[in-house]
């Protein structure tokens, strides 16, 4: 079975030809991570294929790996909230680049959770994704997450997969560590697991085995963010879950093998077939390569 790595980022500087956010200190406008040092990265960890998720919702460089890579890697595209008709916007960016789900960070800015969800202002967009099969890569404040759980009980068949072990956070709780990570100051484990818990009740529902050392107040291998990778596999079990790297934030510390590592050490007592499916196994139910 081949191991996936479900979740990185892989970015040219920010430019005319390649637009995208820029990010002091995580992705200055200079800096690159392109694929060719991913590929090295993996072939030493024994990683086959890879999920791309850009910064922004420019497909550009994309659409150059999946002719560069044929088979090597998926696309996930960000939203774009600039898109004047967003079931047009998903069908071209299917065409051109061939992504096969779309990172989203909110339901609907205003709305209480008791409205309707169709009224929601992204439910436009979920229900087009539905319709396509397109994935929701989902990662936004605990507030949003209970609106969304509304939306799922309204478009059931909605496939949505909660990034990075599915920690709600708030930017405002946001950091660049001393390894040019990424940092949130959250409590270990987080009281949303218990939401997430009633969410993950539709089977549809899946999450990232990922960005353990964006949450974890110990060093690696974050041994405090073990009950909170038990609680995940109790809850999801095996064939929901998907390991992911979140390269390149971890580039340098811990690495990319380490970071595949953390399967082993954070959940040592799963079976062979369990490992399988986490490194690998339910991404190649999700994504064609």
């Amino acid at each position: 079975m081949d191991v996936i790595d479900a979740h990185l980022h892989l970015f040219r500087s920010n430019s005319e030809a390649y637009p995208r956010p820029v990010h002091p200190g995580l992705a200055d406008a200079d800096r690159e991570v392109l694929a060719q040092e991913l590929i090295a990265k993996m072939e030493k960890a024994g990683v086959d294929k890879a999920i791309v998720v850009p910064l922004g919702p420019q497909d550009h460089y994309l659409s150059e790996l999946a002719r560069a890579f044929p088979g090597k890697f998926a696309g996930v595209g960000v939203f774009d909230p600039d898109a004047p008709d967003q079931a047009q916007n998903l069908d071209r960016r299917m065409e051109e680049s061939g992504i096969q789900g779309i990172r989203v960070g909110f339901v609907d800015p205003q709305t209480e959770p008791d409205d309707d969800p169709e009224q929601y202002a992204m439910f436009p967009l979920f229900e087009a994704m539905a319709e396509r099969g397109l994935k929701v890569w989902f990662y936004a404040e605990p507030p949003q997450v209970e609106l969304f759980d509304r939306v799922l009980k309204r478009l059931p068949e909605l496939v949505v997969v909660f990034n990075h072990c599915g920690f709600m956070v708030s930017l405002d709780h946001l950091s660049i560590d001393e390894h040019a990570r990424p940092h949130f100051s959250v409590d270990i484990p987080p009281p949303t697991l218990d939401l997430l818990e009633r969410v993950a009740e539709n089977p549809n529902t899946y999450v990232h085995f990922s960005g353990q050392y964006a949450f974890s107040h110990d060093p690696y291998p974050h041994p405090d963010m073990r009950p909170v990778a038990q609680r995940l596999h109790k809850i999801f079990g095996a064939e929901r879950m998907l390991w992911a790297s979140d390269f390149p934030w971890i580039l340098k510390v811990p690495g990319y093998a380490e970071q595949l590592g953390l399967v082993d050490r954070l959940l040592p007592e799963i079976s062979p077939q369990e490992r399988d499916l986490i490194r690998g196994g339910t991404a190649e139910t999700l994504f064609s390569f």
